[in-house]
């Protein structure tokens, strides 16, 4: 059976139109769009929720996982703009990569994708947003006039092409990383001048190497403000705590509330532009000493945190569960 739009000119000029729209215009803009709002706020913490987790777990550096997304995007566009004849595939090639990171983030029960820097997008709107896409490179795609590669285009277009991939490399990994903040109280942790704060501008923790070593050494307690003096005496509890965190409010109110029987400190932990002033949950453990974490950090803790501490030394840290928490010894 022959189509439609191959008897008519009308309807095969349309939908060749419709094609170039999708493989030359809105793919490439959405992917541009998606690069330039990661790289003016250049922080790790905007990742898919998913791609953090593989990437914490196989211990890579998410900074430069997110300046290559970056070069990528940049790359991917460019590509799609100067040459055609590439565009409809490689946009197929880059939306399809999207996919199964989202799908990630959906199963993780992510509030936000990622893919727009510190503006805040469901993960189910940019899915069906880049499965629309995918949809009209693959359907529509199929009546894009063709033109080869070598033939068709002034060598003025591929060059332009190499270079826009040079210059998103350079801009990718070039721009400095916004500089964290100098903690307030420089020598309230050890009394001395703390470690500098880490120069990518995120930490991520490694529980597993904390057991064993003495918490006051480690350089998470260096950048912790206002730490007790007599956090190495005894056995004690160290809770890392967000304070719009329903599940750390639940875990004190169960386990950390009224009169204590161990010595506790609870740490809470900002986001990078500071405390949260929405949905804050009331701090019920009245016996806890109060620390802090500084601003202008992205601070990869899964909240609550408990770590347990017999003499200074840790014996137990993890990410729990707020009703049954690993670390906890009554």
């Amino acid at each position: 059976m022959v189509a439609k739009e191959d008897l008519d000119p009308t309807a095969r000029s349309t939908a060749g139109t419709v094609a170039v729209v999708f493989a030359r215009v809105l793919v490439p803009l959405w992917l541009a769009m998606a690069a330039v709002l990661k790289l003016i706020d250049l922080s790790p913490a905007h990742l898919p929720a998913a791609m953090i987790k593989w990437c914490g777990a196989l211990d890579v550096d998410l900074m430069f996982v997110l300046r290559l997304s970056i070069a990528f995007e940049l790359i991917v566009a460019g590509v799609m703009v100067l040459l055609p004849p590439l565009a409809r595939w490689v946009g197929v090639a880059m939306l399809t990569a999207f996919i199964p990171v989202l799908i990630g983030d959906i199963a993780l029960g992510a509030g936000s994708c990622g893919c727009f820097g510190a503006i805040n997008v469901s993960p189910w709107v940019t899915i069906v947003m880049d499965v629309t896409f995918l949809f009209g490179l693959l359907v529509f795609g199929r009546r894009e006039p063709r033109l080869a590669l070598t033939r068709s285009l002034p060598t003025s277009w591929v060059l332009c092409a190499g270079a826009w991939s040079l210059l998103s490399v350079v801009v990718a990994f070039g721009l400095p990383a916004p500089a964290p903040a100098a903690p307030a109280d420089p020598g309230a942790a050890s009394g001395s001048a703390p470690p500098a704060l880490p120069a990518e501008g995120y930490y991520m923790p490694r529980y597993e190497e904390w057991i064993g070593q003495d918490f006051r050494r480690l350089d998470i307690a260096s950048w912790t403000l206002n730490l007790p003096d007599d956090i190495d005496m005894g056995p004690q509890y160290v809770i890392f705590f967000r304070k719009d965190c329903e599940h750390c409010h639940e875990l004190m109110e169960v386990f950390f509330s009224g009169s204590l029987e161990q010595a506790t400190t609870a740490i809470a932990v900002p986001e990078r532009g500071g405390f949260p002033t929405e949905k804050v949950q009331p701090f019920v453990c009245t016996e806890c000493r109060v620390a802090e974490l500084p601003a202008g950090i992205d601070w990869f803790f899964q909240t609550p945190v408990l770590v347990r501490l017999t003499d200074g030394l840790v014996e137990c840290a993890a990410e729990v569960e707020a009703t049954a928490p690993e670390c906890l010894n009554w």
